[in-house]
């Protein structure tokens, strides 16, 4: 198989899961380098056990303060985007351990970044429009 496109996926065969764990570090370094390309300073978070992967170094206004913004990276997947966490996936997504299931809140995170896998478009979503809305874990058809 050749690679034609940017968004082709998987031309070695991995795995499901294996290859969907790798497809969520995939998308962390795509964000990060992006963030980076906008002159954002940027941190990448290797514990895996906490509920942000990526920290962001931002100014509340230009030549302020800063703020360090925690960041969720999520893939979208069928146009959903799940905002819950402490359940496995990829590779581990069979171990079951004492970790319950929960929804972020800004106690987690200040933002999740979606990304699209099909088209690397990213959705940013701040961690307190997902408390506002408690009935919904997961959002459809984004049109951010």
């Amino acid at each position: 198989m050749v690679m034609e496109w940017i968004n082709s996926t998987n031309i070695t065969g991995l795995d499901k899961g294996r290859y969907a764990a790798s497809l969520g570090d995939a998308h962390q370094y795509l964000v990060i380098g992006i963030l980076m390309r906008l002159g954002f300073q940027v941190a990448h978070v290797t514990d895996r056990g906490l509920p942000y992967d990526i920290v962001i170094r931002a100014f509340k206004k230009e030549g302020d303060e800063t703020v360090l913004i925690r960041c969720q990276v999520r893939t979208i997947r069928k146009g959903r985007i799940s905002f819950i966490a402490g359940t496995k996936a990829g590779v581990d997504r069979e171990y079951k351990s004492g970790v319950k299931e929960y929804k972020f809140t800004t106690e987690h995170n200040d933002l999740l970044i979606g990304v699209d896998p099909e088209t690397l478009d990213l959705y940013l979503i701040p961690t307190r429009f997902i408390e506002k809305r408690e009935e919904k874990k997961q959002y459809q058809n984004l049109d951010l």
